[in-house]
């Protein structure tokens, strides 16, 4: 029987969104875009008619009288809506809309360089979503540069405050855990993605040279990715996870995968299921506020608090937004969206600091008592506990190496006839000792009591028995100042790439080999 779990269907949805993006923008680099001149952009709008014809369409209708222009132009926004220019009932231009096309993108229709005085110029569309304005090419492209200087604004305002996020995260990798990591780098994904949507559903990138293809979709999933890492940015601050939450990031996922595939059929293009999108993020807001609220009665209160201001300035932004972008013809609602999720980034970001200065605070009590557990105090060796951690974590010693356990002779004796104290003294004598030969060549451990031991790796069995002669050494020279005499009884095994425990097996028998070995010199008569 094959007891191999096999995995929820919903694991893969990420992979097919993943999948679904790739092709979209793919198809979105190969997709046509109106063509802009090559010029290095005075200017007049021209205010829709409805005309008297049976087909019912708007007409944009300007007589011109500017025959200075040296380059003359008509910019028109069409907002996905077909189209076509006419000057004195020519026809200049005419737009269709495609798969893949941004409705905030400037559509250029150059005009002749002639007189142009008391020509009509005609812009026909069934729709009066159009903007139309006509004058010189250099002075509309100064009128769109500015007319984007909003835009811009809080994009790179998201895209520092967004990368400034991710380098703290790094910054503490070493000082918080990893789950208050994700916390900041969750967010930080947050306001990376609000920036790439600011600047690709604006358009600003179009008089960089930009597809507008490739901005259209860019634009629309990161729109649809924001409210993922929200969602992740609370999940990860929540022990255990919340059911609901969960539910709705998958939903979030399959509608990126829903999204993707009815535009890859053609069936839809991705702004027309945005209603998808903007119903999940109601129900996102709703679920989370929901969670806010029953942290007011938790020990998360203080940060549920000022998360709620930001979620109250977001929720009032986003209603106006959504407002705009249904009834207002869409011209406040990227500004409107994008000051309410700075003022909740802002309250995010506020609480994140708080995390990281609580984490702060308490890796550096773990650190504090970490050491305190693997340090023998009166010897500041590492202690057993350091051992056995080390035995846990790399059971095996590299390359040639060994492992040296010594023992104390005589530390009875010393503490029944001149006290805990001399044999205190004694304890810290041959710790010093130890260190100082050691200490450069392998890690020393008080074992407890009077034994120690040292793990050497990469050492040679010739640089051991010098690492010994050295010791020896050293013990008399500390002896020719001490009152008590140290004495210590040394066992050593080799090995090549040997495991710790059977190489300290063998160092301790070795030891108490030399221990009996020296009682018996001592006890043989001189």
């Amino acid at each position: 029987m094959d007891n191999t779990r096999r995995r929820p269907l919903w694991v893969f949805f990420p992979v097919l969104a993943l999948a679904g993006f790739l092709v979209l923008f793919c198809l979105s680099l190969a997709a046509p875009s109106p063509s802009q001149p090559d010029l290095p952009l005075q200017l007049s709008q021209v205010a829709p008619a409805l005309s008297d014809g049976a087909q019912e369409e708007t007409l944009y209708q300007q007589p011109l009288s500017q025959p200075q222009w040296s380059q003359p132009a008509c910019a028109i926004i069409a907002a996905r809506s077909p189209y076509t220019v006419y000057l004195d009932g020519t026809l200049l231009a005419s737009y269709t809309p495609g798969p893949f096309e941004h409705g905030r993108l400037v559509h250029w229709v150059l005009l002749p360089d002639t007189d142009l005085s008391g020509q009509l110029l005609t812009v026909c569309a069934p729709s009066q979503d159009l903007t139309v304005l006509v004058g010189e090419y250099s002075d509309l492209l100064l009128h769109f540069r500015n007319a984007n200087v909003p835009t811009l604004f809080f994009s790179g305002l998201f895209l520092f405050l967004g990368s400034l996020i991710w380098l703290l995260s790094l910054g503490a990798k070493a000082a918080i855990g990893g789950q208050r990591l994700r916390t900041l780098r969750y967010l930080s994904a947050l306001v990376l993605l609000v920036s790439l949507w600011i600047s690709m559903d604006g358009a600003v990138f179009q008089f960089a040279g930009l597809s507008g293809a490739v901005m259209y979709v860019l634009a629309i999933y990161a729109f649809m990715a924001m409210p993922l890492f929200m969602l992740q940015f609370y999940r990860s601050m929540m022990a255990p996870d919340s059911r609901g939450l969960r539910l709705l990031c998958r939903l979030h996922v399959l509608n990126l995968c829903l999204c993707g595939l009815l535009q890859a059929l053609g069936i839809a293009p991705l702004h027309k299921t945005l209603h998808l999108t903007h119903a999940l993020m109601i129900a996102t807001l709703l679920a989370l506020l929901g969670q806010l609220v029953r942290w007011l009665g938790s020990a998360f209160r203080r940060q549920a608090q000022v998360m709620l201001g930001g979620f109250a300035a977001l929720g009032y932004c986003c209603a106006a937004a959504f407002l705009d972008y249904y009834l207002g013809g869409q011209q406040l609602y990227l500004i409107l969206f994008s000051a309410g999720i700075l003022l909740y980034v802002a309250s995010l970001l506020a609480v994140s600091m708080g995390y990281l200065y609580q984490e702060m605070v308490k890796s550096s009590q773990m650190r504090y008592y970490q050491k305190m557990a693997n340090t023998d105090l009166m010897t500041q060796l590492a202690s057993r506990t350091a051992f056995e951690e080390r035995v846990r974590l790399s059971p095996t010693l590299a390359g040639p190496c060994a492992c040296i356990v010594m023992d104390i002779n005589g530390l009875k004796q010393v503490n029944d006839t001149l006290g805990h104290s001399a044999g205190d003294q004694l304890i810290r004598s041959a710790a010093e000792n130890i260190l100082s030969v050691f200490e450069p060549l392998g890690t020393c451990y008080r074992m407890g009591g009077d034994e120690f031991a040292v793990l050497l790796e990469n050492t040679t069995a010739a640089q051991v028995r010098k690492a010994l002669s050295q010791l020896d050494l050293s013990i008399s020279r500390s002896n020719l100042t001490q009152s008590v005499p140290l004495s210590l009884a040394v066992g050593h095994a080799t090995g090549q790439d040997a495991p710790i425990q059977a190489l300290f097996h063998d160092a301790d028998t070795a030891m108490y080999r030399n221990k009996n070995q020296m009682k018996r010199r001592a006890a043989a008569p001189s």
